[in-house]
């Protein structure tokens, strides 16, 4: 009889083998924690010393777990990264990792850090983001972020010091520019906290149709600049669709997508140019026959628009360009600050590029893709704007939701390949929340009458326990939606405000926050909840009906991006209900 055979016991290999402990000291792990952090296996154990080790410790060695390069993680958390690094020097990196903390004095200093106000927390600029904000760059500088990672604050810091840096150049101005007026509107307020009233006086802050628009009208533009809602427009499209070639058998909605998609962000003014443009990203192929036959839909439109003196937005664009280099206009910018680049498309970052010359601390631009809730990708290196190599950044820690909330929110966007507004692919899963809390609280409900008796329940429990009304948030799809959920409130004897398309947002003015998910883009509340998300409503049905399967797919991300950005306005606490059937997007959780 054979001997049973002894079990061969096999060595994990060590999570952290290709590193030493002094570079593991280096980063600023605490000696304390280095035999423990050389002795893990695999992820599992680094989460559980997330609960026991400084937050300032833990995050680098969750990004050297993640596969980030050790010299990208040393210079993202080593405040001292200009200096040499001997990573055989012990004593040095002992001390190097002492320096690394900040130590709360006592409980109360603690809360007083987690309860400061949201009117503060707009405006706070974490110490490791200061250095993105306070270097000289030679060029532009993109930095890409997931959502509550501070890029708002980050542009509103940079604008701030680069207006400083202005006090010795009279005339000179710092542009602050965004994607709708709203948001231009509420950072123009958080500035006025930041900022001294000199400092402020060299910052203009303008959503850039807007700027746009006011700088055409001002220099003798000859044209009313229309959106796709006008009637005017309307019909100068109808008039259009009257020149479509019947042989090809396109659907009328192809026509206007290829214009929203191809002509317009391309600026293309000729059928020459229209047989050459690249068509990368639309569903149906055409030959150059079939685009010779489809150009004269899109010659009617332009010459149907000049007839009645109206003008889209991204052939003003184009046009303003030609008129300022014409009139050779003197605009009085050094550099331009763009939030929420990813709602940015082509055009307007084509006209933002000529509108300062190429130089030190030009252009300054904050975005992410994931957050995209407008149809309008860019490449920013199309427009002429290099972002490649060292001035490009990314914030990674997230300070604003819980990492539940983030969680929830990023999942929303599983399996989507998302773009770092330069062309190359942006990943979701490389940023973290510092914060921990409940996870959302997902409720079903029969009908609207249930739904609306579960969030009042839920509110009252919140005022409560000393929740300010002015804190907590109700957004719906449309603005029909959110006004049922205020009129069943109201009935409750609670306090609502309306967050229209036009009103900002007092913090001092009481009342739940009633807004659409497009309105409370870019703003935060301690409590969100995300009210009728049903089948048919969230993707909203019209949105997403395009007869292009590429179009349709761009159109349902759009749709996705839309609940991850209401998702991730919620600082404390996100509440998630429906009634009758639930969203297709719920049932990834």
């Amino acid at each position: 009889i054979k001997p049973a055979s002894e079990p061969v016991v096999v060595d994990k290999p060590k999570l952290f083998a290709a590193y030493t402990a002094e570079q593991i000291l280096a980063l600023g792990v605490p000696p304390v924690f280095i035999e423990q952090v050389m002795a893990l296996v695999d992820t599992v154990g680094l989460n559980q010393l997330e609960s026991v080790m400084p937050a300032e410790a833990w995050e680098p060695l969750h990004w050297l777990a993640e596969g980030l390069d050790y010299q990208e993680v040393l210079e993202e958390f080593n405040e001292h990264r200009n200096e040499p690094v001997d990573t055989n020097d012990f004593i040095e990196a002992i001390e190097r990792s002492k320096r690394r903390f900040h130590v709360v004095e006592n409980e109360q200093e603690l809360l007083q850090m987690l309860n400061a106000p949201l009117e503060k927390w707009r405006v706070f600029l974490h110490p490791s983001q200061r250095k993105l904000v306070e270097s000289p760059a030679n060029g532009p500088v993109r930095v890409l972020g997931g959502a509550g990672t501070g890029k708002t604050v980050v542009a509103m810091h940079r604008a701030r010091w680069l207006s400083q840096r202005l006090a010795d150049k009279p005339g000179k101005k710092v542009l602050f520019t965004t994607f709708t007026r709203n948001l231009a509107a509420d950072i123009r307020a958080n500035l006025q906290r930041l900022c001294s009233r000199e400092e402020m006086a060299r910052i203009e802050v303008v959503n850039i149709d807007a700027w746009m628009s006011e700088q055409l009208k001002r220099h003798g533009y000859d044209f009313r600049v229309v959106y796709d809602s006008d009637e005017g427009r309307r019909k100068c499209w109808s008039y259009a669709l009257q020149q479509v070639p019947a042989e090809l058998g396109l659907p009328e909605n192809f026509y206007s997508e290829e214009w929203q998609r191809i002509v317009q962000p391309n600026a293309v003014y000729s059928r020459e140019e229209y047989l050459k443009v690249s068509r990368i990203g639309r569903g149906t192929a055409l030959s150059r026959i079939q685009r010779a036959k489809i150009w004269p839909v899109f010659e009617e439109f332009r010459a149907q628009m000049a007839r009645a003196k109206l003008r889209e937005m991204g052939d003003a664009m184009h046009e303003a360009i030609i008129l300022f280099k014409e009139k050779q206009v003197q605009l009085p910018y050094s550099s331009i600050v763009v939030d929420e680049a990813q709602d940015i498309g082509a055009p307007a970052f084509t006209l933002i590029r000529s509108l300062v010359p190429e130089s030190p601390n030009d252009l300054f631009i904050v975005g992410d893709g994931h957050q995209r809730i407008y149809r309008n990708k860019v490449v920013l290196g199309q427009c002429g704007i290099n972002v490649r190599g060292r001035r490009s950044k990314k914030l990674k820690i997230n300070y604003r939701t819980t990492e539940e909330t983030r969680q929830f929110a990023v999942g929303l966007l599983t399996g989507i390949k998302v773009d770092n507004l330069d062309g190359e692919t942006d990943s979701s899963n490389d940023y973290l929340s510092l914060l921990h809390g409940e996870k959302p609280m997902i409720t079903y409900a029969s009908d609207f009458k249930e739904e609306a008796a579960t969030i009042i329940k839920q509110i009252q429990a919140l005022l409560a326990n000393d929740v300010r009304s002015q804190d907590i948030c109700i957004t719906a799809r449309t603005k029909h939606a959110y006004e049922r959920y205020a009129s069943a409130l109201n009935d409750a004897g609670i306090e609502t405000y309306n967050l229209g398309q036009d009103s900002g947002d007092s913090d001092q003015r009481p009342g739940v926050r009633m807004a659409t998910m497009h309105r409370i883009k870019g703003l935060e509340f301690q409590y969100v909840f995300l009210a009728g998300i049903n089948d048919g409503v969230v993707p909203e049905v019209k949105a997403i009906s395009s007869d292009d399967p590429v179009e349709q797919r761009d159109a349902l991300f759009n749709e996705r991006a839309l609940l991850h950005v209401a998702a991730t306005r919620a600082v404390k606490g996100l509440f998630v209900s429906s009634y009758g059937v639930p969203s297709t997007l719920l049932t990834v959780h």
